[in-house]
């Protein structure tokens, strides 16, 4: 049997990750960190293609990979888009182009988190610290006196110091 090349893992375990298995420990960047820079634009356009309000991992893997060619779409996408989904839009354009009228736009939409699923707030707690806004930050902080035992713990984890991966999962 021959082996997947990363393309092909991506295509599978990220762009087109549909069961619960797949999708159960969150968005697999590290199928983006493996790819080659023959394979990574072919990645790029199928996500913009992709990139839409019903998955947010095109557009979380969008950012990730810094993709300036998918800037139009994403500010398209952040006017349609509310609550925590456009604050993951946001945040894939500011990792982009260090936009700082995105933190304007996530904290509009932090106004209004009250009204939010625990789950939807903890699928943002992360992508907070990112912003580098103390403002930002203060909310983060707040989410750690929570009443939700998982949104407190979620952001008291979001701002404890990452630790990133070493690329092993890498199809050599």
């Amino acid at each position: 049997m021959k082996p997947q090349d990363n393309l092909s893992v991506f295509r599978s375990e990220f762009l087109n990750a549909d069961t619960w298995a797949q999708r159960k420990d969150g968005v697999p960047l590290e199928t983006l960190d493996c790819l080659t820079e023959e394979e990574l634009p072919v990645a790029e356009e199928e996500l913009i293609s992709k990139a839409g309000l019903n998955d947010n991992w095109p557009v979380i893997g969008l950012g990730h990979i810094r993709s300036h060619k998918a800037l139009p779409a994403l500010y398209r996408l952040l006017g349609e888009a509310e609550g925590s989904q456009r604050i993951v839009i946001a945040h894939s354009i500011f990792q982009i182009n260090k936009d700082k009228k995105m933190c304007n736009a996530v904290l509009d939409e932090l106004t209004h988190a009250g009204l939010w699923s625990k789950f939807s707030i903890i699928a943002i707690l992360y992508m907070l610290r990112d912003f580098e806004n103390e403002e930002i930050t203060g909310k983060l902080i707040e989410f750690c006196d929570s009443e939700n035992y998982l949104v407190a713990y979620n952001a008291a984890r979001a701002l404890e110091p990452e630790h990133s991966g070493d690329g092993s999962f890498c199809v050599p």
